[in-house]
């Protein structure tokens, strides 16, 4: 059983869970079970399962100086089993990110609904940034502009401008996406006090308001429907 509580709603398979720990097998091949098992969130006994599959299998094979020095090692099966499995989950990560990108896409779409060619700021350089910015490139939503409190005014991120967030009022976006997980409420919060309010504010992390119904007038609460002025 899993040891570590689940921080995501992806959970890992038990090919993951092998490839995991073949993974750390090559990298130092005088982990203990004990730190295999803390590395991949397993117990020590399903740690063990795992490696009495992979000996069996020819993957791995145990070289025993004594009875507490035990080291691991892939075999050549081991290490072609490891390169596949790696290009496997790259092909897998491959559709994931392809399809989080359509998800995104349309959430954006649908709270900038009734806006002709949208002109958005990010406010985030961030992974989920990226994602975004790559997920727009294939609408009508031009980005114009990106804020993030970490990078220097005026330096560039994905070919766009990296602006201070009081630029906003007098280059006037159409919306502004928060895609800074990590402090959306505190960007949330300064923006509503500093924006417009016919600039839209769209985060992405939870509840936005639907498009066209104005801005929120307070900061939503988690699992609660925010207030619509």
């Amino acid at each position: 059983m899993r040891i570590k509580a689940a921080d995501l709603l992806f959970i890992c398979s038990p090919r993951l869970n092998q490839l995991q720990i073949l993974r750390m097998i090559a990298a130092n091949p005088h982990l203990t079970q004990a730190a295999l098992s803390a590395e991949c969130g397993l117990s020590v006994s399903m740690v063990n399962n795992y490696m009495k599959e992979l000996c069996e299998a020819g993957l791995i094979e145990y070289r025993r100086k004594s009875t507490k020095n035990v080291s691991y090692h892939l075999t050549s099966l081991g290490r072609a089993q490891l390169e596949s499995m790696e290009s496997e989950l790259t092909g897998d990560a491959i559709a994931r990110f392809a399809k989080t990108k359509e998800r995104l896409l349309e959430r954006i779409l649908a709270l900038c609904a009734g806006i002709p060619s949208p002109r958005v700021v990010l406010f985030g350089t961030g992974h989920l940034s990226e994602l975004v910015f790559h997920a727009l490139a294939r609408s009508e939503i031009g980005v114009i502009g990106v804020c993030d409190d970490s990078r220097p005014i005026g330096s560039r991120w994905c070919g766009c401008e990296i602006l201070n967030p009081r630029q906003l009022v007098e280059l006037a976006p159409d919306a502004v996406i928060i895609t800074d997980w990590g402090h959306a409420d505190e960007i949330w919060n300064r923006l509503e006090a500093l924006l417009p309010g016919h600039i839209r504010l769209i985060r992405l992390d939870r509840h936005s308001p639907a498009a066209g119904s104005g801005r929120v007038t307070r900061h939503p609460s988690p699992g609660s429907k925010p207030s619509i002025a």
